[in-house]
C-alpha cells in the first residue's frame, strides 16, 4: 500500500503558523503500515488550510469518521494536542496530507501501478489503449484521500487511488 504523506513534525507545524494556515483537519489515516503490530498507534492525517470555512467543507465532507475535527493552531490547547500526539510515547502517530515530491509520486505511481491502471481503465472505460501508449496520471489530495487523474483522447478520467490498488 502506498503511503505518500509525510510524518507531521515541529518543525512543519510552525511553519504553518507562520503563513498562516491556521486549520487543521484531522481524520484517521489507513495507508500506513504496522512494523510493530504490538504497538498498535492510531495513525491521523492532517490537512491545513488558510480559511476556517474551507476547513468546515473538508469536515463535513468526512464527519463520519471518529477522529474528524477542526484544529485552530492559534489555540494554545489545540497546539498542544498536536505537539502531545507527535511524542514517540504518543498512542497516535501523526501524518501531514503532503508530498515532498509530486513528480517523483507521478513516476512511482505510473511505473509500479501501470497495470493495475490499464486493468481498471479497460474493465471501467471504452477507453483503447495501445500497448504503445503510456498513462501518465496526475495526483491530487482532496479531503484527505489521494485521487489520480487520467487522460486519454480528450477524456478525463478521476478516480480514488485505492481503487486503482484494489483491481
Amino acid at each position: 500500500m502506498l503511503q505518500p504523506f509525510e510524518p507531521m513534525k515541529m518543525m512543519y507545524l510552525q511553519k504553518l503558523v507562520q503563513l498562516k494556515k491556521y486549520w487543521l483537519v484531522s481524520q484517521r489515516y489507513n495507508r500506513t503500515i504496522d512494523h510493530f503490530p504490538d504497538q498498535l498507534k492510531v495513525s491521523i492525517l492532517f490537512s491545513d488550510y488558510d480559511a476556517e470555512g474551507h476547513a468546515q467543507i473538508h469536515l463535513n465532507a468526512v464527519r463520519h469518521d471518529k477522529y474528524a475535527a477542526i484544529i485552530d493552531l492559534r489555540k494554545p490547547e489545540h497546539y498542544k494536542k498536536i505537539t502531545d500526539m507527535m511524542q514517540a510515547e504518543s498512542i497516535y502517530q501523526p501524518f501531514w496530507a503532503v508530498v515532498r515530491s509530486t513528480s517523483d509520486l507521478e513516476k512511482g505511481v505510473n511505473m509500479s501501478y501501470k497495470d493495475k491502471m490499464r486493468a481498471y481503465i479497460a474493465r471501467n472505460t471504452t477507453w483503447r489503449i495501445g500497448g504503445d501508449e503510456t498513462i501518465k496520471p496526475a495526483i491530487a489530495v482532496i479531503f484527505g484521500e489521494l485521487f489520480i487523474t487520467l487522460k486519454y483522447a480528450g477524456q478525463t478520467l478521476k478516480i480514488k487511488f485505492s481503487d486503482i490498488e484494489k483491481v
